[in-house]
């Protein structure tokens, strides 16, 4: 019975289809950036007691423009508090390289408790505090933390070649043994000189 390689041999795909490949994924590359800083955010501070809320903080903090997200619950189930009435986020860099810079977030619309979101700009990815505050009519208080701004996954030039260089040298080995293998099947095979017993 013969082996499965010689009843099903493998043949290469045509040179055209591995370029075609490799160029798609290198225009995919190039299409990430618009993507990239979309990623989820994390959660930094989960369900922490600030005045009549329990207050969790999510984050995104990329470096160029960091997202958060304030969300806030009563403290005691059952229980609607009011509304808060402000929640800002400051941020300085743990260094003290930068003054502390206050952003006030936006109330975003839910179905249940309240959510705020606010843009910070990071310009370095080192250590940053950042402290939440929250204000209503029945108290508040103010959460602590810190946070490590990454790049944005963004690629620039370089780390696009980068990434499509192991699939182009693929591309062209591929490319190089279907040439050879074309140019040599118009040659007749060398005559068998061996001595005839």
């Amino acid at each position: 019975m013969p082996l499965r390689s010689e009843r099903f041999p493998l043949r290469p795909l045509p040179a055209f289809s591995l370029f075609a490949c490799a160029l798609a994924y290198v225009f995919s590359a190039t299409a990430w950036p618009a993507v990239a800083h979309q990623g989820p955010p994390f959660p930094i501070l989960v369900d922490r007691p600030v005045g009549p809320y329990l207050a969790s903080v999510w984050t995104d903090p990329d470096i160029g423009v960091g997202t958060f997200f304030v969300i806030l619950e009563p403290a005691r189930k059952g229980s609607t508090p009011p509304p808060a009435s402000r929640v800002e986020i400051a941020v300085r860099p743990v260094s003290g390289r930068l003054a502390e810079a206050v952003h006030t977030a936006e109330r975003q619309k839910v179905d249940y408790g309240e959510r705020f979101y606010s843009e910070v700009p990071f310009d370095r990815g080192e250590r940053w505090r950042v402290g939440v505050t929250i204000a209503g009519p029945r108290g508040g208080g103010e959460l602590l933390t810190e946070v490590l701004p990454t790049p944005d996954g963004t690629l620039g030039p370089g780390s696009i070649a980068l990434y499509a260089a192991p699939f182009l040298a693929v591309g062209f080995l591929w490319l190089k043994a279907t040439l050879r293998r074309r140019g040599s099947k118009g040659k007749l095979p060398p005559p068998d000189l061996s001595p005839v017993r």
